[in-house]
C-alpha cells in the first residue's frame, strides 16, 4: 500500500509539472503600431501593452487550475484591450479591441509525455563530446523517477530483473500487447500511436518483459527501414529511460551497422548498457567488439550486463575474461558462472601446470562458484575444473596466508547435499572424493596451530583463522571464548561459538553478557545479542536475565528474537515471570504482529 501511495504521489507530481508546463503560453496581436501579449500560467494570466503589464489575474484555487479560464483587460496608448482566455482540449485567447472582437488565436493541448522534458540521448551525447565520459552523469528524468529525498538506485540496476527467468505473470500479455502496437505504428505511422507506445514503456516495469517483447519482436516480419526511422524517432524524442531502452531494442531488430556511434555513446552511460548489449548481440562478431569495447569502459551493473551477453568471438575477449574481468563480492552467481565459461577457465586448469596469475583468478572464482549446490546446475564443468584446480593447489598453496580460499571452499562443499548432487547433477562419487581428499590433504599437510593462535593474538584476520581452524581440525574455541569475555563484540565470534556447539562454553557466555546493562547497544553488539537470544531456544530456561534486558531495549528486532525463543520454550520456563512484560508489549507495541504474538505468549502460547 505504502508503495501505491509513493507511486500516486509521484504520477501526481509529474502530471502537474507537465500541465504547468503546457499551459504556459504567449499569445500576440499587433494592432495599429501596438503590441499586445497575454501570457498564461496555471497559475493565471497576464496582460502586456506595448511591453508594460496592465493586468494580470491568479487563479483562486487548485481546483480553477485545472481549467483555464479568466479575463484580462486594461488601458494604454489609447487602447482598450479585453482578452478572455478558457479552454479544456485547446486553450484559446479571444482579444477584443477598443469595444470589438479583434481575433480569437487557439493552442491544441498536447499532453506528450515528452514534450516539456529535457531529451535524454542528446543530453547524453552533448556530456560525451564536452568530457569524454558519462560518469557521474546524472540523466535529467532523474526528478520524474524520485522524490528529492528518495534514495536513488545505481544506474542500471534492474539489469538482474532484466534477465530474471522468475516471472510476475503478467510478462507475456505486455510483451503482446506491445508488439501489436509496433506492428500497427509500423503499418501506419502516427504521433497517436508513438504517444500510446510511450505511456506503454515508460514505467520500470518494462525491464520486467523487455527481453520477451525482445524475442516476440525478432520473429516479427518488418520493413527494417521503416522500424530504424521509428527506433529514431524514439530515440530523439525519449525524455524516459526505459523509452530509450525501448529504442534499443528497436534498432537491435532493425541494422545497427549505421548506428555504431550511437550506441557506443548511449552504452557508456550505465543505465543502458544492458540494453544497448542486447541491441548488439545478434549482430555477429563486430557487434561483439564493441560490446567488448563497453565491458572493458563500464564498471557497474552496466558492466555485469556487458559481460553476460559479451560472446568470446576472439582470444582477446577470452584473455580479458578469464584475467581481467572484474569479479566483484555482490556479482551474482549467474555472471560468475558466465565469466567461467566464456574464458575456458576449466580448458585452461587442465594444463600440466598453472602459472601463478591463473591460479589466482582461478581461486577467486571457484570460491564464489563452490559457495552454492546450484552452481553445478548452471556450470556443468565445475567437478573437472576443481579436481584440475586442487591438482595446482597442491604446488601452489605452501604457507598459512594462502590457506584461506582452500578451507572456504572445503567448508562450502562439506555442507553439500552429495547423494542428490551425485544423482541429479554432472557430478560424480570419484570426482567428489578426490576434490574433498585433496583439500582435505593440503589444509592437515602442516600444523597450522600456532598460525591460528598467532592471528588471535595480533586480533588479525580472525575470522578467517576461524575458517583455517575449523576446515583443518585445529582448536579454535577456547581462543574465541577468551576473545568474546574480554570485550570483543564481534558477530563472527559470537557465530563461530554458536556453531561450536560447545555447551559449557555458550553457557558461559550467557553468564558474562548478563553482567551488562545492555543500553545502549552500536549495532554490532546489536547483533551479537541477537545471534546469542536465537540460540537460546535451544537452551529451555537458560538466559533469562539477557531476555529481560533485551526487552527493556524497546528494541523490535530484538523484541521478536525473545519472543520467537519463548515459544519454543515450556511454558512453564517463562510464565509467571515474563508475564508482566508480555502484558506490556501486547498492549503497546507499535507493531500489530508483535502484539498478537506477545498476546498469544502471555497465555501460554
Amino acid at each position: 500500500m505504502a508503495q501505491f501511495k509513493q507511486y500516486m504521489q509521484r504520477s501526481w507530481k509529474n502530471i502537474k509539472q507537465d500541465l504547468k508546463e503546457e499551459v504556459k503560453q504567449q499569445f500576440d496581436v499587433e494592432f495599429e503600431g501596438h503590441h499586445v501579449t497575454v501570457h498564461t500560467t496555471v497559475a493565471g494570466a497576464t496582460l502586456f501593452i506595448d511591453g508594460e503589464l496592465v493586468d494580470e489575474v491568479n487563479r483562486p484555487s487548485k481546483l480553477g487550475k485545472l481549467r483555464p479560464s479568466e479575463v484580462v483587460k486594461g488601458e494604454k496608448n489609447g487602447l482598450h484591450v479585453k482578452a478572455k482566455v478558457n479552454g479544456i482540449k485547446t486553450l484559446d485567447c479571444t482579444f477584443y479591441i477598443n469595444g470589438k472582437k479583434f481575433i480569437k488565436q487557439k493552442h491544441e493541448l498536447n499532453f506528450s509525455m515528452w514534450k516539456h522534458r529535457e531529451k535524454i540521448v542528446p543530453a547524453l551525447i552533448e556530456a560525451y563530446e564536452k568530457n569524454g565520459t558519462l560518469e557521474n552523469f546524472t540523466l535529467p528524468d532523474e526528478g520524474y523517477y524520485y522524490f528529492d529525498e528518495e534514495e536513488h538506485l545505481e544506474p542500471g540496476a534492474y539489469y538482474e530483473v532484466l534477465f530474471s527467468e522468475h516471472e510476475q505473470g503478467y510478462e507475456h500479455g505486455f510483451a503482446k500487447k506491445l508488439l501489436k502496437k509496433v506492428d500497427w505504428l509500423l503499418e501506419k505511422p502516427s504521433d497517436k500511436t508513438r504517444n500510446s507506445i510511450y505511456e506503454d514503456v515508460l514505467d520500470d516495469d518494462f525491464p520486467e518483459y523487455a527481453l520477451l517483447f525482445n524475442d516476440m519482436l525478432a520473429e516479427l516480419e518488418v520493413d527494417e527501414a521503416a522500424l530504424h526511422k521509428e527506433a529514431m524517432w524514439f530515440i530523439e524524442h525519449a525524455a524516459h529511460r526505459y523509452v530509450v531502452d525501448f529504442a534499443l531494442l528497436l534498432l537491435g531488430r532493425s541494422t545497427v551497422a549505421c548506428d555504431v556511434d550511437l550506441l557506443r555513446v548511449i552504452g557508456r552511460h550505465e543505465e543502458f548498457t544492458a540494453f544497448v548489449a542486447v541491441a548488439l548481440h545478434r549482430h555477429g562478431a563486430p557487434a561483439h567488439e564493441l560490446l567488448f569495447e563497453l565491458a572493458k569502459d563500464t564498471t557497474g551493473y552496466g558492466q555485469q550486463a556487458a559481460i553476460l551477453m559479451l560472446e568470446p568471438t576472439t582470444e582477446s575477449i577470452r584473455t580479458w575474461l578469464l584475467y581481467d574481468a572484474p569479479l566483484l563480492t555482490e556479482s551474482s552467481l549467474a555472471l560468475i558462472v558466465a565469466i567461467a565459461q566464456k574464458s575456458a577457465l576449466s580448458e585452461a586448469l587442465k594444463a600440466d601446470s598453472a602459472p601463478r596469475e591463473l591460479f589466482a583468478r582461478a581461486t577467486m572464482m571457484l570460491m564464489c562458484l563452490t559457495e552454492s549446490e546450484e552452481t553445478v546446475e548452471l556450470y556443468n564443468e565445475l567437478p573437472e575444473a576443481l579436481l584440475d584446480y586442487v591438482r595446482h593447489a597442491k604446488t601452489h598453496i605452501t604457507t598459512y596466508e594462502q590457506l584461506y580460499p582452500i578451507a572456504k571452499m572445503a567448508e562450502y562443499l562439506s555442507a553439500y547435499e552429495w547423494d542428490y548432487l551425485i544423482e541429479y547433477t554432472s557430478w560424480q562419487p570419484v570426482e567428489s572424493n578426490l576434490v574433498l581428499s585433496g583439500l582435505d590433504a593440503i589444509l592437515t599437510s602442516a600444523n597450522w596451530q600456532p598460525m591460528i593462535e598467532k592471528a588471535f593474538a595480533e586480533e588479525r584476520t580472525m575470522a578467517q583463522a576461524i575458517t583455517i581452524a575449523r576446515a583443518s581440525g585445529a582448536e579454535y574455541m577456547s581462543l574465541v571464548y577468551k576473545k568474546i569475555v574480554n570485550g570483543h563484540f564481534e558477530p563472527y565470534l559470537y557465530a563461530a561459538l554458536i556453531a561450536g556447539e560447545d555447551t559449557h562454553l555458550f553457557r558461559a557466555v550467557i553468564d558474562y553478557v548478563e553482567q551488562f546493562e545492555l543500553a545502549p547497544l552500536n549495532p554490532l553488539e546489536r547483533e551479537c545479542i541477537e545471534l546469542l537470544i536465537d540460540e537460546l531456544s535451544s537452551y529451555d530456561g537458560v538466559g533469562k536475565r539477557l531476555m529481560h534486558h533485551a526487552l527493556q531495549l524497546e528494541d523490535e528486532l530484538l523484541t521478536f528474537s525473545v519472543l520467537d525463543t519463548l515459544q519454543l520454550w515450556k511454558v512453564s520456563s517463562y510464565l509467571p515471570e515474563f508475564e508482566q512484560e508480555l502484558q506490556n508489549i501486547a498492549k503497546t507495541s507499535a507493531n500489530r504482529a508483535q502484539r498478537r504474538f506477545a498476546k498469544c505468549l502471555a497465555k501460554g502460547h
